[in-house]
Order: C-alpha cells, then sequence, then structure tokens
C-alpha cells in the first residue's frame, strides 16, 4: 500500500463548519433558496454574478459536465441551475487512494433583479464554465431624460 489516507473525526467537524457557514452567508445574501427540498444534500456549484445596466452575468464552475447534465431555469426572478457529475470509473481491480472530487447532483438559485427579459436569456458551457447571459428589460435599464 502508497498511503493510507483518512480524514479524522476534526477534519469533518471543521468541512461541516466550513459548509454550515457558506450556507448562513448566502442566506444573508439571499442568495441561495436553501428551504427549497429539491437542494437538500446536493452540492452547490461556486458562482459569480455580475451585472451591467444592460445584463446581468452568471458564470458558474461545472468542471467535468456537459450541457446534457445542466437544467437552467428561471421563475420569480430566481435562476436556478440543476445537474449532475459523473464519478470517474475506476479501472478493474483498481482502489481509490485519494478521492477528493466531488461527483453527484448539484444545485445552486441566485435571486435576480427585477426586470430580466426571459425571452432573450443565452447559456452557454465551455471548458467546464457555464455563462448564462441575463438581458434586462427594456423598461428597468437606466436611461437619460432630456430637458426641453
Amino acid at each position: 500500500m502508497l498511503v493510507q489516507l483518512r480524514r479524522s473525526p476534526v477534519q469533518n467537524t471543521l468541512w461541516n463548519e466550513i459548509a454550515n457557514f457558506e450556507r448562513e452567508v448566502d442566506k444573508a445574501f439571499n442568495n441561495v433558496v436553501s428551504s427549497d427540498p429539491q437542494f437538500v444534500g446536493k452540492l452547490s456549484p461556486a458562482i459569480d454574478v455580475v451585472e451591467n445596466e444592460n445584463e446581468t452575468v452568471l458564470v458558474a464552475e461545472l468542471p467535468g459536465v456537459s450541457k446534457e447534465d445542466v437544467k437552467i431555469s428561471l421563475e420569480n426572478d430566481i435562476l436556478t441551475v440543476i445537474g449532475s457529475r459523473k464519478s470517474n470509473a475506476l479501472p478493474e481491480k483498481a482502489s481509490w487512494v485519494r478521492n477528493e472530487i466531488r461527483t453527484g447532483e448539484f444545485a445552486r438559485s441566485v435571486k435576480l433583479p427585477k426586470g430580466i427579459d426571459a425571452g432573450k436569456i443565452t447559456a452557454e458551457i465551455s471548458n467546464g464554465i457555464l455563462k448564462v447571459v441575463l438581458p434586462k428589460a427594456e423598461e428597468v435599464k437606466p436611461r437619460e431624460i432630456r430637458i426641453n
């Protein structure tokens, strides 16, 4: 045997505390709909959300996930990304020496600003990065008013 690695109970407790802290921060900023049963026990991919006067853009890290394994929805100003990351198959008679890549179902929801033009939303996934562009409706875009 090369190396035998085991997480101690202290490490597991620390990881649980970190995960709990992340959930509490997300709740505080209204970014995750954590009370929804569809999210219980699922991974939560890292995201960035950027906004300018014309659009909101969500970028999510989804390494090893194909577009067929992702579903995106928008309902009541909440954008939801749900999917799954498949595990790598082990060759015959092999066993893990170290297994840290998280696999399984994931879900993430983000509350968006009002006024997204749902008919113009686009999404693409490339090299493990999901990019969702959410254009703002014309009526919510800032505009300059001329004085007569």
